[in-house]
């Protein structure tokens, strides 16, 4: 039987270290591992010092969803920004950089992604804030590139980006579910999709 991590914390962040357990817990074990009890066992504290900072499993889910975005906006940002890269390498390197964190993370992928605590995630994460959304805005700057340079063509960024997004987000959850056997040709698969959504930008 596997030994259970006991994540230890220090005096002042005790919120941040429920965070990362718990979405440590998400990632390895499933939404359904994640209860008040477990984690003040992992964490060793009493739930009265939980409630200080999150007064019910639902709102700590909220904060592990709205963290989880926070890591991918870090994963995602500075690629998107790194003009040592061409802006054809910069979008190839974005949609495999998303693919893997789905394949390696499905787990969590579902939780950001998928129906359980779609409404509550819509209310916690405003995608129209920049600053929330660091990767989304940055996508978008790179797609300005793109049609400054005369890649795509100069259309409402956000609805290209809407259109990359939904492309990927359906190539990775086909791959997570199972729906979609492409492990032997993954790379065949992966560069002509990248190839079709780009010429579909023209």
């Amino acid at each position: 039987m596997k030994e259970k991590k006991v994540t230890p914390y220090h005096h002042g962040n005790l919120k941040e270290s429920l965070l990362e357990t718990a979405l440590e817990m998400v990632d390895t074990e499933g939404l359904e591992a994640i209860t008040l009890r477990e984690l003040t066992q992992r964490l060793g504290t009493s739930r009265s010092a939980v409630y200080r900072h999150f007064d019910s499993k639902e709102t700590l889910i909220i904060g592990v969803i709205q963290k989880g975005y926070a890591d991918l906006d870090l994963l995602f940002t500075p690629i998107f920004q790194d003009r040592t890269h061409s802006v054809a390498e910069r979008f190839e390197m974005m949609g495999r950089a998303y693919l893997e964190f789905a394949i390696e993370h499905p787990n969590l992928y579902r939780l950001l992604f998928g129906e359980n605590y779609r409404h509550e995630r819509e209310e916690a994460c405003d995608y129209k804030d920049e600053n929330q959304a660091t990767g989304l805005y940055a996508l978008i700057g790179l797609l300005l590139e793109a049609q400054e340079e005369g890649i795509i063509a100069k259309i409402d960024p956000i609805v290209q980006a809407a259109t990359v997004w939904a492309s990927i987000h359906g190539l990775a959850s086909l791959m997570i579910d199972g729906h979609l056997m492409m492990s032997d040709n993954f790379e065949e698969i992966y560069k002509y999709s990248q190839s079709v959504l780009l010429k579909g930008l023209l």
